[in-house]
């Protein structure tokens, strides 16, 4: 297969995958149950990067993103970085040539250094904390 047929059908397939996720988000949502706690805060209690992800990633999926983005603003980061490059490999995918998504490794380091920021602030103000 053409790796531009390839293409074409990734893009077009993606958005029902997205679909069947939301369609499924009960018995998704459900699983989280048998998640295991975060062992930094268990034992040293300081919020880890990833401590709020499942309640983010919860709220997200039943549309309340201000909780979402208040509960960890990595996931609403990723969906937003995610949308944006599966637009930009759909529009390439037919021809259309754009650039969507960043390509300067500095814009990289500054994100990856705010949410540094962001997790040292959120153990240190309880306002922040997830």
């Amino acid at each position: 297969m053409k790796p531009i047929t390839r293409n074409k059908i990734i893009a077009i397939t993606l958005p029902f995958v997205a679909i069947l996720i939301l369609c499924l988000r009960t018995p998704l949502l459900a699983l989280t149950a048998y998640l295991p706690k975060c062992f930094i805060y268990q034992y040293l209690h300081l919020y880890c990067p990833a401590c709020g992800n499942t309640r983010s990633i919860t709220a997200l999926l039943h549309g309340d993103l201000s909780a979402s983005i208040r509960y960890n603003p990595v996931p609403v980061l990723g969906l937003v970085l995610a949308i944006t490059a599966y637009v930009e490999f759909t529009l390439n995918s037919f021809g259309i040539r754009i650039r969507l998504m960043p390509r300067r490794l500095w814009f990289y380091l500054i994100l990856i250094l705010l949410l540094v920021i962001y997790f040292v602030l959120r153990n240190l103000y309880p306002d922040l904390a997830p």
